[in-house]
């Protein structure tokens, strides 16, 4: 699989052929149609792979007995640690969007691990909402900001943009969480 992701970057999809992904695993071919019956079904197991690897954070928050705030804090850091300490940029994200554009049966199996993201943050923020501590706000369109403020920083570190983990785990968080705006001396808006 390794092998297969790293040809996919170099060379997308469309060029890369089961041959080559057989030679640069040091395997025949048959070995490769052994566990893998097409192209197809290979790059379908990588877009699950990266699917478990973004989604264990969500799914460690969920059983957290912590506040909705102190998760969403813990899964926003947890994400720009992943993306920070990654040996190598991750490219096959870009690869996954391009063809999604390309292919509906990939943009439907992109579209569900993206809807998958925003039903569980829109539910965190939802509990957040309930026990008091965040605003009244649409939780399904919080949830797509943040879920853009995270592809936007996959995008980056796709290109080599690693993220500045300490200024953005403390002021971008503040930004999130108390907005930009100053509230004027006696407000009483949220």
């Amino acid at each position: 699989m390794r092998a297969a992701r790293s040809l996919f970057v170099e060379n997308g999809f469309l060029n890369t052929r089961m041959e080559d992904v057989a030679k640069r695993a040091q395997l025949s071919k048959g070995a490769v149609y052994f566990y893998f019956d097409s192209k197809r079904a290979l790059f379908n197991a990588l877009v699950d792979e990266e699917h478990q690897n973004t989604v264990r954070f969500l799914e460690e928050a969920t059983s957290d007995p912590r506040s909705a705030a102190e998760k969403l804090i813990d899964v926003g850091v947890k994400y720009l640690d992943y993306f920070a300490g990654l040996k190598s940029p991750p490219r096959f994200f870009m690869i996954m969007s391009e063809m999604a554009i390309r292919d509906e049966e990939i943009r439907g199996r992109v579209t569900q691990i993206h809807d998958r993201f925003v039903g569980d943050v829109g539910r965190l923020i939802a509990e957040g909402t309930a026990a008091g501590h965040f605003r009244s706000l649409d939780p399904t369109a919080t949830a797509l900001m943040l879920k853009a403020l995270i592809d936007g920083l996959a995008g980056q570190a796709a290109v080599g943009i690693r993220p500045d983990v300490g200024r953005l785990s403390t002021d971008g968080v503040r930004l999130l969480l108390e907005g930009l705006v100053m509230k004027a001396e006696g407000s009483t808006n949220e």
